[in-house]
């Protein structure tokens, strides 16, 4: 069996030597407070019902990005406004659990954290979202110009979600563009930005990264129900050179580097869906990572799929570091890898549902 070198290295393993030198992966955007119960069906109007479980959970998809990437092995580090409210010792000490650098946030005194409230029905694992974000402020350019150092040689990638100050991403896209023209191969930072929400000023954020990955709901939002159509219309938008990448839910996931060469990859569902929150997410993290690492296109995309698939056979992201060794075991049996090599063949490697 061909071996195609994923890289799935526990986090436990994440202080040898060679992962101390490693550079990091940069992940800007939102943090926010996930207030999540689980009930046993989804609540009728006006009604009172107890759930099952309620729990606190750090959430935003750069936070969850991080999060993978921490499970995954890879430094890494979350760039984000936080609030000075009574939350910010709870997400502080849950990123230093996880090993996430944060040294860089903006922290804003008087302002609310972002709340997202989140009901998950046990029947189909469907996720209800109401957001709250009162006053807190997005990141800004000059945020970035002040906090981040790109000489520093801290990092390789840099990933943006997709918010609503928009022109303000843009710019640190362009910034980072501009530190890549003036360095050597070596030293140049890979980018790239998801376009999630159908916010309207997203669409100017097409052609300031390396890859681009455009979600479903903002494909549907622009009139397209099939990826393949999506795919080809947003990748006249992208800049020459970059990737567009489109995951779409239980349909797998589509990419495109050159025009009219689709790459696919089907989606691998766990027997029983459980929690589909942060999917996306983990979709997202698990391909950057896989990317970063040299790995191909199909192959970095198949993993992130794979990955996605395990995420919603279980309820947070946890689990998903028993399911990465439980893959890493299954590589190294099925292609011969020796035994501590940290190496995942996505093409002999099968995702089953948490027990």
């Amino acid at each position: 069996m061909k071996d195609l070198g994923l890289v799935a290295q526990a986090k436990d393993d994440a202080d040898s030597s060679s992962s101390n030198k490693e550079k990091r992966i940069f992940c800007a955007g939102l943090l926010c407070l996930d207030i999540i119960s689980i009930c046993k069906e989804f609540p009728q109007e006006d009604s009172d019902q107890r759930c099952i479980e309620r729990f606190w959970q750090r959430g935003g998809n750069a936070s969850n990005n991080t999060t993978v990437l921490s499970i995954l092995g890879v430094p890494c580090e979350f760039f984000g406004t936080i609030a000075k409210s009574h939350e910010v010792l709870f997400f502080t000490s849950d990123f230093e659990k996880n090993g996430i650098h944060i040294e860089n946030c903006v922290y804003h005194a008087n302002h609310s954290c972002s709340t997202s409230f989140v009901i998950i029905n046990v029947q189909n694992g469907s996720r209800t979202i109401i957001n709250s974000n009162k006053s807190l402020p997005d990141l800004t350019f000059q945020d970035f110009k002040t906090k981040v150092d790109l000489n520093s040689g801290l990092y390789k990638w840099m990933h943006f979600e997709g918010r609503p100050a928009a022109a303000e991403i843009k710019k640190m896209l362009a910034y980072v563009d501009d530190y890549n023209a003036s360095v050597g191969e070596s030293k140049r930072i890979t980018t790239s930005v998801e376009l999630e929400k159908p916010r309207p000023q997203l669409g100017m954020l097409f052609n300031t990264a390396d890859y681009v990955f455009v979600s479903k709901d903002y494909a549907r939002h622009h009139g397209y129900d099939n990826k393949e159509d999506a795919l080809n219309a947003f990748f006249t938008r992208i800049r020459p050179g970059a990737t567009l990448i489109l995951p779409w839910g239980e349909h797998g996931a589509v990419a495109m580097k050159k025009e009219g060469e689709i790459i696919y990859t089907p989606a691998f569902p766990p027997e029983s869906i459980v929690d589909t929150l942060g999917a996306g997410d983990t979709f997202i993290a698990s391909t950057i990572y896989n990317i970063s690492n040299g790995i191909g296109l199909r192959e970095a995309i198949t993993f992130g799929c794979k990955l996605a698939g395990a995420k919603v056979g279980m309820n947070g992201f946890m689990g998903l570091k028993k399911k990465l060794e439980a893959m890493r075991a299954n590589s190294a049996n099925c292609s011969g890898a020796a035994a501590n090599k940290s190496v995942v063949d996505v093409e002999s490697t099968q995702i089953e549902a948490p027990i």
